[in-house]
């Protein structure tokens, strides 16, 4: 084929991508007036176009589904208590209940979710900067405090928890209570020790970590290796022992009759069928009950969907089961005698905020402390966290 022809073709095909361009806005502008408003010519066009008026139809249809997903529903005060009597229900009648939590439960903390109104991701796509409060003030909710009474009572016999927050941890739980299977910001990890070497921080240790990167830049006080955080990332695969507990995660799993979701999308956890009781016949699975103000991807397998606030939903609850609800004592939180301090050398080896103690002349009484906003550019909130991207086990 000569230049010439080659130049001729190229118009062509312009010409026709341009026409295609002025039927789709055509096409488009028709679809936007009612029926009845429409000439026999735009009727007529229409009819031509049958397979473009198919393909916007299911556009709009995509769009319109996305969009009642995202919607937060509440329900009413009658309705909402009518359902958490359901669930308390199943709670005294189970064997072995399981509960995931989410970020929902750590947003009264002033901890930012990911997909609600004004989540991480939400904000992110609408090109708004986003801001998180200072996360060494953040302390255990309401909610993670009914938790460690359920689990007390022995009502409650795992938690897995998808939150990098530590919030489980430092209410009070058990270590072999929590599976923290995305991570913990507080805990670095030595790899080449065996067992591996955990070393608790009183400050968020994933300054300098990211996707696929995640030495601290501090090193294991017993063999010397360099220290990495224990965060997963979309896209990386959770290999260590703890906090990620895994092992603790499918072992409840397996033997639970009733799961609990709490403020999670369970965009994520949908991908780990061994979570969900899917390798048992389907009478044998256990019961779902969905506590979250969003569409949810096991809405429709749930035997209840509860739209409620985290908070609300248990102050309900445990008032059923008449149980106290203990308030965080941070003069009694567990990462203050389980943190490793730090050696002299590596003093600055950080510029990370640490959480103080309870008797710590800088700490300001609960209900005057400030809320410091700070970009969410790093850390466990902005590094690796690319939507769009699997995240593997």
């Amino acid at each position: 084929m000569g230049r010439a022809e080659r130049k001729a073709e190229a118009r062509e095909e312009i010409l026709r991508r341009e026409q295609n361009r002025d039927r789709l806005r055509r096409v488009c502008v028709i679809l936007h007036k009612p029926a009845a408003d429409r000439s026999p010519e735009e009727s007529e066009l229409l009819g031509k176009c049958g397979d473009l008026v198919h393909e916007l139809e299911k556009r709009r249809l995509h769009v319109e589904r996305r969009r009642h997903r995202e919607q937060e529903v509440l329900d009413d005060t009658d309705l909402l208590r009518e359902k958490v009597l359901q669930l308390a229900g199943a709670f005294r009648a189970a064997e072995h209940v399981v509960i995931y939590t989410g970020a929902g439960i750590s947003t009264a903390a002033a901890i930012p979710d990911y997909r609600g109104p004004s989540g991480v991701w939400t904000l992110l796509n609408k090109g708004r900067t986003v801001n998180a409060g200072d996360l060494s003030e953040a302390q255990p909710t309401f909610t993670h405090m009914c938790i460690v009474r359920l689990h007390s009572a022995g009502l409650v016999q795992h938690i897995v928890s998808q939150n990098c927050d530590g919030l489980h941890l430092r209410s009070g739980l058990p270590r072999e209570a929590i599976s923290e299977v995305h991570g913990n910001m507080f805990i670095e990890v030595c790899t080449l020790c065996s067992p591996q070497k955990e070393y608790v921080r009183l400050f968020d240790v994933t300054e300098r970590t990211a996707l696929h990167r995640h030495n601290t830049g501090r090193f294991c006080h017993n063999c010397g290796a360099e220290l990495r955080d224990s965060i997963v990332h979309f896209g990386e695969r959770g290999k260590l022992t703890q906090p990620l507990n895994w092992e603790g995660a499918v072992q409840a799993s397996e033997k639970a009759d009733v799961i609990l979701c709490l403020g999670s999308s369970l965009k994520v956890l949908k991908k780990y069928s061994c979570l969900w009781g899917m390798n048992r016949a389907r009478a044998r699975r256990p019961k779902l009950y969905i506590v979250n103000l969003q569409w949810t991807p096991k809405d429709s397998v749930a035997t209840l969907k509860i739209n409620g606030k985290c908070d609300d939903v248990m102050q309900i609850l445990m008032e059923e089961l008449n149980l106290n609800v203990p308030v965080y004592d941070r003069s009694q939180d567990p990462i203050f005698s389980l943190a490793v301090p730090l050696h002299s050398s590596e003093e600055q080896s950080h510029t990370r905020k640490p959480i103080k103690t309870a008797d710590s002349h800088n700490i300001i009484p609960e209900q005057e402390q400030p809320v410091v906003e700070q970009p969410v550019s790093g850390g466990w909130f902005g590094k690796g966290y690319t939507k769009g991207r699997r995240m593997r086990r």
